[in-house]
């Protein structure tokens, strides 16, 4: 009986495993796909029985960054106490549903299959695929309606930057698309020793070379302003950890230069020409014809006395804009339901100053509790969404959220893979 409960058991964790892979595979294409693997992952992960085993000291140290979501997620439930709108309340309460899922895989961990460099490995040739299957497709076959995947002939001059970018949003979101690109790049480095170990020093290069080209031309191709940025910042990182120069002033002039090269390149690309930038010096100067963020901020910020308390309750940051979009006569937005395009403004409007607080707290303590490669992937994860969340609702979409789950399971799972190597040398 014994045997057979642990060959059940044996079964049922290598299927929750694959299923994890299979979830990892999926983040760069459509989110109708990676929400039924998601699902279905977590699924086998209870039904493996993990919670069950009683959880360490150190485990519950290295799920404080998982409470900390999961109170903010309570927070959000409770907010529907004074909530106008319940069932914009219940929608997000649904869609943040794995915030709370994720908790019990924090505290009690994964089996012991799981191997973060296949996750990294698995990770960058999806995201190498997305990126060439994408392009080959937009490029090459696609013609004005993608979802019929007409077959026909397009002129090369009419391929655009604006052509491009707005047939991958029809598909995947450009900048959680991007997003996922640039995690891939980060994974292909991770792996980097690997690959030149086992195709060599000359043949390794050109794998690596070649497939972070093939993303960092994809996301420049999706003129993403907000990804070409957060891509600079978390190359920036990258030059802080890995530049083997001991003065920490050589390396921060390093980085300066890496921001100004970015910069400049970002400035000549076409998506910029037509950006105002004095736009941003009256952001609360609303008129017609403006950047519609900028336009949808300022309305937002009008009235901050309306929310600033205690918030108007989840999910209550769309229906407030709707009817803010009415009064301005902007007529064109409520039509297409325009939410807030910043997370923390999101968080502001929904549950308050102290909430918002709050939720920036429960992102700063996610490097605190964990060390060594698993802190670096933690600041990887903080800078990117970091970044990203001041133009966008990084959470507004199931992309955002799966991604953020994936990357902190991985993150548990270096500090634990750390954790066990170090028991290891230790014990020898």
């Amino acid at each position: 009986m014994t045997n057979f409960l642990q060959k059940y058991r044996s079964v049922v964790g290598q299927l929750n495993y694959t299923l994890f892979l299979v979830t990892v595979a999926l983040l760069p294409f459509p989110q109708l796909f990676l929400r039924y693997a998601s699902v279905a992952w977590f699924a086998t992960w209870v039904f493996e029985g993990r919670f069950c085993t009683k959880p360490n000291k150190e485990d519950w140290r290295k799920a404080i960054p998982f409470l900390m979501f999961g109170a903010w997620y309570l927070w959000k439930i409770v907010s529907g106490l004074w909530a106008a709108d319940m069932d914009a309340y219940g929608w997000q309460l649904e869609r943040y549903m794995f915030f709370g899922l994720l908790i019990p895989v924090g505290i009690w961990g994964v089996n012991s299959l799981y191997d973060w460099k296949q996750i990294c490995k698995v990770l960058a040739i999806s995201c190498i695929a997305a990126a060439a299957i994408y392009t080959f497709t937009l490029f090459w076959v696609c013609n004005a309606n993608v979802f019929n995947f007409e077959i026909g002939t397009r002129p090369l001059n009419s391929l655009t930057f604006d052509f491009f970018a707005g047939k991958i949003s029809y598909i995947k979101h450009r900048l959680f698309l991007c997003s996922i690109e640039m995690m891939g790049i980060m994974a292909l480095l991770y792996i980097r020793k690997d690959i030149l170990s086992k195709f060599g020093k000359y043949k390794g290069w050109f794998l690596l070379i070649g497939g972070m080209i093939v993303m960092i031309s994809f996301i420049v191709a999706t003129g993403s302003r907000a990804s070409i940025l957060s891509g600079v910042a978390l190359i920036s990182i990258w030059l802080l950890y890995k530049l083997p120069i001991r003065h920490i002033r050589y390396k921060i002039a390093l980085i300066m230069f890496a921001c100004a090269v970015g910069l400049f390149a970002l400035s000549q690309h076409p998506r910029m020409q037509d950006f105002n930038y004095t736009r941003l010096l009256s952001i609360r100067n609303v008129e017609k014809g403006e950047n519609v963020r900028l336009n949808i901020w300022g309305l937002a910020l009008d009235t901050p006395k309306a929310y600033s308390l205690y918030g108007l309750g989840a999910g209550q940051s769309t229906p407030y804009l709707q009817k803010k979009y009415t009064e301005a006569g902007l007529q064109h937005y409520t039509q297409r339901c325009y939410a807030t395009h910043n997370q923390y403004l999101e968080e502001w409007i929904e549950i308050g100053i102290p909430g918002m607080i709050f939720f920036i707290l429960a992102w700063i303590s996610i490097p605190l509790f964990y060390t060594k490669r698993g802190r670096k992937s933690a600041v990887i994860l903080l800078t990117l969404y970091a970044l990203n969340m001041l133009t966008d609702c990084m959470f507004g979409r199931f992309d955002g959220i799966i991604l953020w789950c994936m990357w902190m399971v991985l993150i548990r799972l270096q500090s634990d893979t750390e954790s066990h190597q170090q028991t290891t040398r230790d014990a020898q």
